[in-house]
């Protein structure tokens, strides 16, 4: 039950704003928390915090600054602890279409800068990622939104280190997310 409450919380507190209203700001953002405890022993906790804020510059397209801070904490089943913060600020785009006066379809893309400390070895990069969206105008402005997947790229490269380290993910359809937005 624990795993299923702690999916849920991950899902349900990622907030985004759809219906663009040209010459307004847009305010949204996503927190997730994760706890997983393993056979052997072991665990992870995990939680991120991603803010963000744009200016709808047309009634279709908004622009901003969007803020990731996170922190992760594992622990060996034999007492080893290792913990990792990350940082990634970087601008986004987003085009919303309305489908209907209750429908809408947007498409977001994020350039992100990355930094990161692990056990004490720092590491700098980027990433880029596109994320389709649906939302359902409710009332008042109040949107429920629903994502399902995306696709990203980063590079990131260890202090001291010769090569880089870089991710790929294409995960259309093999996640989803809900969130409550209210357009001001």
């Amino acid at each position: 039950m624990k795993k299923v409450m702690l999916s849920l919380l991950v899902s349900a507190l990622s907030v985004a704003s759809v219906y663009a209203q040209k010459n307004t700001v847009l305010v949204y953002g996503s927190v997730n928390a994760e706890s997983q405890k393993q056979v052997n022993g072991s665990k992870v906790n995990s939680f991120n915090f991603s803010p963000a804020v744009g200016y709808q510059f047309t009634d279709n397209w908004t622009a901003g600054l969007a803020l990731t801070t996170g922190s992760m904490k594992a622990t060996t089943s034999v007492g080893g602890e290792v913990k990792t913060s990350s940082f990634a600020v970087g601008p986004f785009i987003r085009y919303a279409m309305p489908l209907s006066d209750i429908f809408a379809l947007y498409g977001q893309f994020n350039a992100d800068i990355l930094s990161s400390k692990t056990a004490g070895v720092t590491s700098n990069g980027v990433r880029g990622t596109f994320f389709p969206a649906i939302g359902v105008n409710m009332k008042n402005g109040f949107a429920l939104n629903f994502s399902f997947g995306g696709l990203s790229f980063a590079s990131q490269k260890p202090k001291g280190a010769s090569d880089s380290m870089t991710d790929f993910k294409f995960n259309f359809g093999s996640g989803a997310g809900f969130g409550i937005s209210k357009n001001f």
